[in-house]
């Protein structure tokens, strides 16, 4: 055991330390389920090699059937997380069909027909199919270059479970014994290259997991909580990357009378009818125009359109919807809204544009509400430009 104590021991250390790695980040990002899954999967690739490491101090039958099982334990976890993260859902069937082969044919090979070399073949193989099924099945899901990335490790980890072990049982598989195994080439080949497999790979999720946890932040930070809508830091971050070369128009909306909503039904009404608005807004927008919570009850689109007649439809439309809901939490008391819009040519300032939204909402308040008002100076400009283009 001696000979070989301090090199196995750098093995089961790298899948532990990775395996702390993915169970701190989930402490931290519980809604990323598959990171559980990983860390349990390095956890099991841990307590294998550590399994390894001891073998000599095992009787032939606890090796056999204890270390192989938590190896096929370790592979069919790892393609469960690749499924969880990237589809939701295991295929819990499959994963479980070829691990009770690979032990029904390793029991075989013990009892049977005792052979090491096949038992160690039998073992990677299975591995490699672990491994390659997620790699060959989520091949749709994997789109971003970090993921075709880690498409690529995860498949050629596999690849290597099954050439290498081709290679090693062809030069020394006659000579394989259950006592020589802990110091063989197949042994030792089979710790580095898993180990050097292990940490691509893991390094791999851990951009890719910073990314999603990154991103998620980012949306959280630019999302209203309560609407699912952007706030105004969303809106700034993205209106500052509008191309200058197009006209677009800005709608303010504001539902009327919202004061009276909270003072007779409650707060929690109030914003239940806020979210019914968003989700109005949201539904009618299309995929290019910008839906914000402005604040309180008050809400602006950035429509992605330099044509006045079309935002007035969307307002109108919204108008209507709004208009027409029965909302339980106002106990069926009819809710309305009023609208302004303005155009926002190109080149101009923003703030200009909202100004003049927001003048022309003030007018369809002031003339009765529930009522859509277009700022006429500031279209009447852009009617001149759409003519001369």
């Amino acid at each position: 055991m001696q000979e070989q104590s301090y090199f196995q021991l750098i093995s089961p250390m790298i899948f532990l330390v990775f395996s702390c790695g993915f169970a701190v980040l989930w402490h931290f990002a519980r809604e990323v389920r598959a990171l559980k899954v990983f860390a349990f999967s390095y956890l099991l690739g841990a307590i294998g090699l550590l399994g390894d490491f001891i073998r000599p101090l095992l009787s032939p039958d606890v090796a056999i059937f204890v270390i192989n099982p938590v190896y096929a334990a370790t592979a069919a976890t790892f393609s469960a997380a690749m499924f969880v993260f990237y589809r939701g859902r295991v295929p819990v069937r499959a994963l479980v069909g070829v691990s009770v082969c690979m032990l029904a044919l390793l029991t075989w090979f013990r009892f049977g027909h005792d052979m090491i070399a096949a038992r160690t073949l039998l073992m990677n193989a299975g591995g490699f199919v672990l491994f390659a099924y997620p790699a060959i099945a989520l091949r749709r899901e994997m789109r971003r270059k970090v993921d075709r990335v880690l498409q690529a490790l995860v498949f050629l980890n596999g690849l290597q479970l099954l050439v290498r072990t081709l290679v090693v049982i062809w030069f020394e598989g006659g000579t394989l014994t259950q006592a020589n195994y802990p110091q063989s080439a197949a042994a030792l080949t089979f710790q580095l290259s898993v180990s050097f497999a292990a940490l691509a790979i893991a390094v791999n999720l851990f951009v890719m997991f910073g990314m999603e946890i990154v991103a998620g932040l980012t949306e959280t930070s630019e999302t209203d909580p309560m609407t699912g809508v952007l706030n105004r830091r969303g809106l700034e971050s993205r209106v500052t990357g509008f191309a200058a070369g197009q006209d677009r128009m800005v709608i303010m909306a504001d539902i009327d009378r919202f004061k009276s909503i909270n003072d007779r039904y409650g707060h929690e009404a109030g914003d239940r009818v806020i979210t019914n608005f968003a989700r109005i807004l949201d539904c009618s927008a299309r995929e290019d125009d910008l839906v914000v919570r402005w604040g309180g009850e008050e809400f602006m689109v950035v429509f992605a359109a330099a044509d006045p007649a079309l935002a007035r439809l969307y307002a109108e439309s919204a108008r209507c919807a709004l208009e027409a809901l029965n909302q339980d939490c106002v106990d069926g008391a009819t809710v309305t809204a009023s609208f302004g819009i303005a155009c926002w040519p190109a080149g101009a300032p923003f703030p200009e544009a909202v100004h003049m939204a927001d003048k022309a909402l003030y007018r369809a308040k002031r003339n009765g509400r529930n009522r859509v008002t277009v700022h006429e100076q500031n279209t009447r400009i852009m009617k001149g430009k759409i003519a001369a283009a």
